[in-house]
C-alpha cells in the first residue's frame, strides 16, 4: 500500500489524463506531469478490457503499487504519475519492476544511473 500522501485523488486523475505527457511499453502506459507539491503522487488504472475478473485486476494493481513503493525513495518530488495496464500477463514483481524502472527513466522520473 502506498502512503496516503503518495496517492493521486480522482479529480486530479481526470485532469492529468487530459493534459499529461504519455509514454508506452508493452505492459503499461504512463501518463505524467508536474504538480506543485512536495511529494510525487501515483494512480493505477486497470480496465475491464484487460480482464473481466476483479481478482485479476486487483492483482495487477497490487503488483504495480508494490513496484512503485520500492522505487518511491528514488523518484523526485513534484510529479503526478498514472500507470494504465495494457495486459493481464504481468507475471510477478521481478518482471514488472524492471519495466517500470525503464519507463520512469525514459520519463526522467528516475536518475539514468539508477539500477
Amino acid at each position: 500500500m502506498l502512503p496516503k500522501p503518495n496517492r493521486l485523488p480522482a479529480p486530479d486523475i481526470r485532469l492529468l489524463l487530459r493534459k499529461g505527457k504519455r509514454l508506452h511499453n508493452p505492459m503499461f502506459q504512463v501518463v505524467y506531469g508536474k504538480n506543485n507539491l512536495s511529494v510525487s503522487r501515483f494512480a493505477f488504472i486497470v480496465s475491464t478490457k484487460i480482464d473481466k475478473r476483479a481478482t485479476v485486476r486487483n492483482r495487477i494493481k497490487r503488483l504495480l503499487r508494490e513496484s512503485v513503493r520500492l522505487l518511491l525513495p528514488n523518484v523526485p518530488h513534484g510529479f503526478d504519475v498514472i500507470f494504465i495496464a495494457k495486459t493481464a500477463d504481468m507475471g510477478n514483481i521481478s518482471h514488472v519492476k524492471p519495466k517500470m524502472e525503464e519507463i520512469l527513466k525514459k520519463a526522467s522520473l528516475l536518475p539514468p544511473s539508477y539500477s
